[in-house]
């Protein structure tokens, strides 16, 4: 496989074309639900700590890699990072996909999902095909917000949200700039992006993409987001305009499956048994799903929230810990250069960053499951503090 992109997008179609894949590629189950949790719990300023350093967090890494090459040497040197990336991102989305059908019906929830499967082909033989795919989705997305709002389904405040900011959001706030700011670097469809832009066409990208066509997806979602209860439960909701919601997160989480997958296969070419990987953890997300109905809420864990909405907080696990953890401690370069698992660095490294993990999971699960947010500081402190470990010589 050649290391040189095949392409030197410099014109304004194509770097917007860019941009709304971008945008299209990280609008999933986390910008089109986890806002709606924090408006739930915190009001409108939940939305700004999950806003601000994603958007930031997002367009910032194409202003950091420069050249064309440096994306390309970031894929090789932490490839099963990269593709672990992508396998967990695709589980997640098939696993809010099942949850979603659930809550809407099959046919509501999957007409998003059909529509985008449609064009799988187009996505796995060209990026000039995906590009022009993800703009069929994003006009999609906008023409639905655009329906529920002339409808007046959008909009709703959610009743018991605080006014202002809480010192539980202030504990939450740090974990948020830690995940959004390093995750992008493991995500294969930004590396795609950024091997095929040159310096000025990827800042404009990345920049337009995230200031622009994601903040008004995550906008919509702040729009629907504070009615999350009536959207799901209340026979008052109309059916109509529940579909066009539900349409809308579907086509998205299709595009994001899809165009992570294609990345799976440009990872690994020739290797089958991350498609076997990949395709038995979809099943058993989808599987399970379907059982979460028969199984109990798990009160002994001391949540106040359903099965689904547990699960969810453990997949986002990997973006609040795992990921941006090995980012932290594995692909930022230590003093004298070495980056990756590579040679004795590298396996000390993997240590430290197994121990720091295994160390902050509790904190971790105290903050997010437990909803004690103030823990989230000390174990957020340990995989900091980590970077010391293995900046020793």
């Amino acid at each position: 496989m050649s290391h040189q992109p095949r392409e030197s997008p410099v014109s304004l179609p194509v770097t917007l074309g860019w941009a709304v894949y971008l945008a299209c590629s990280w609008t999933w189950c986390i910008g089109m639900f986890l806002p709606a949790l924090l408006v739930r719990d915190f009001g409108v300023w939940g939305f700004v700590v999950f806003a601000l350093p994603n958007v930031i967090g997002a367009a910032a890494m194409g202003w950091v890699l420069t050249g064309r090459h440096q994306p390309r040497a970031l894929l090789e040197k932490h490839r099963d990072a990269v593709r672990a990336f992508a396998i967990v991102t695709v589980v997640f989305q098939a696993y809010f996909l099942a949850v979603l059908c659930n809550w809407a019906g099959f046919l509501q929830a999957g007409s998003g999902a059909l529509l985008v499967l449609v064009a799988a082909a187009a996505v796995a033989t060209s990026a000039a095909r995906a590009r022009w795919l993800a703009a069929a989705v994003w006009v999609l997305s906008v023409g639905c917000a655009v329906m529920a709002w002339r409808a007046g389904s959008l909009g709703a405040p959610a009743p018991t949200a605080p006014a202002a900011p809480t010192m539980d959001l202030l504990w939450l706030a740090p974990v948020c700039v830690f995940g959004f700011a390093l995750c992008p670097y493991l995500d294969p469809t930004f590396l795609r992006a950024a091997e095929m832009l040159h310096d000025r066409s990827r800042r404009a990208a990345f920049t337009i993409g995230f200031g622009g066509f994601f903040l008004v997806m995550i906008l919509f979602t702040l729009a629907y987001g504070g009615d999350i209860p009536r959207l799901v439960d209340s026979v008052n909701r109309s059916q109509t305009m529940r579909g066009v919601i539900f349409l809308h997160i579907g086509a998205q989480l299709a595009f994001t499956a899809l165009v992570h997958l294609r990345e799976i296969g440009r990872v690994r070419p020739r290797r089958v048994w991350p498609w076997v990987a990949t395709a038995s953890l979809v099943a058993a997300a989808m599987v399970g799903t379907t059982l979460l109905d028969y199984w109990p809420d798990l009160p002994a864990f001391g949540a106040s929230f359903t099965s689904p909405e547990l699960y969810y907080r453990l997949f986002m696990a990997f973006y609040g810990l795992v990921f941006p953890a090995y980012v932290w401690l594995c692909v930022i370069p230590t003093p004298g250069g070495h980056s990756g698992l590579g040679g004795t660095r590298g396996r000390r490294k993997l240590l430290v960053l197994c121990a720091a993990v295994g160390v902050a999971a509790p904190f971790y699960w105290m903050g997010f499951i437990l909803l004690e947010e103030f823990y989230l500081v000390p174990g957020l402190l340990v995989v900091l503090l980590a970077r010391l470990a293995v900046r020793r010589r």
